[in-house]
């Protein structure tokens, strides 16, 4: 266990309107919502991890999406110098979450066996799941595999003390999820396990899938891991700038 639990702080980023049809698997009615993207940063004064990294502007305006701010400058806010992290979870490799390797040069990313499989494997072309990556993201992930930059995962780890991962799959083959020691007990990073709190709490699964038993499995896995589900952070829900304590502009700390 480490020293001091952990701080958790949940980085918004990015923004856009979307619809309940898009967000929840058998929605057929399309009601509009909305939709925030974040970057997320565990620290407690010796050790700091970065969970995923955001688009950049260029993909963010190409995809239609509302670009806030460089992930960089919000942690920034909190005092996370990225060029100094040492630490990068990389949840999975969808666009929105493995964009901004550029900015961590120091950084080791963390990532599952499976994920880099599957998206330079014989299936990442194939409509469905290629829509949701840049390629040149991906090609980048292979290059830092050949700088050594890259540790790979197979089902668990412990990254430092009281931070882990764990492959649940489901939204994508390798999609990993964060155990963090919190001050009020084990805390969850669900990223995309989970886009919504409704996600789990109701166990409607995200409609952009690999595996859907396996996505009913995440939700499972997230409720054993966490010590409460208030301690769990979905991956885009706007009620997380709500529920949590405001720290700066779109930054807030559970």
């Amino acid at each position: 266990m480490p020293n001091a639990p952990y701080r958790i702080y949940a980085v918004r980023y990015a923004h856009r309107k979307c619809t309940t049809s898009e967000c929840f698997y058998g929605d057929y009615h399309a009601s509009p919502m909305a939709m925030d993207y974040f970057v997320w940063a565990l620290t407690n004064g010796t050790h700091t991890v970065v969970v995923d990294l955001g688009f950049t502007e260029e993909v963010g305006t190409r995809r239609g999406r509302q670009f806030l701010r460089c992930p960089s400058k919000g942690l920034a806010e909190i005092g996370v110098d990225c060029g100094q992290v040492q630490h990068v979870v990389l949840s999975h490799f969808h666009y929105d979450h493995v964009g901004n390797y550029a900015l961590f040069p120091n950084a080791t990313f963390y990532m599952q066996d499976s994920e880099m499989a599957f998206y330079t494997g014989r299936n990442a072309s194939l409509g469905a799941f290629r829509h949701s990556i840049e390629v040149d993201d991906v090609c980048a992930m292979v290059r830092l595999n050949y700088e050594r930059r890259l540790s790979f995962v197979d089902g668990s780890r412990e990254i430092v003390p009281g931070i882990s991962v764990h492959h649940v799959g489901g939204h994508t083959a390798g999609m990993q999820i964060v155990t963090v020691a919190h001050a009020r007990g084990q805390a969850v990073v669900a990223s995309d396990a989970s886009h919504y709190y409704r996600n789990f709490a109701e166990r409607i699964p995200f409609n952009t899938l690999h595996d859907l038993p396996r996505m009913y499995a995440a939700f499972a896995k997230i409720r054993e891991l966490a010590s409460s589900e208030d301690l769990v952070l979905p991956g885009h829900d706007p009620l997380v700038l709500e529920r949590l304590k405001k720290v700066g502009d779109g930054i807030v700390e559970m």
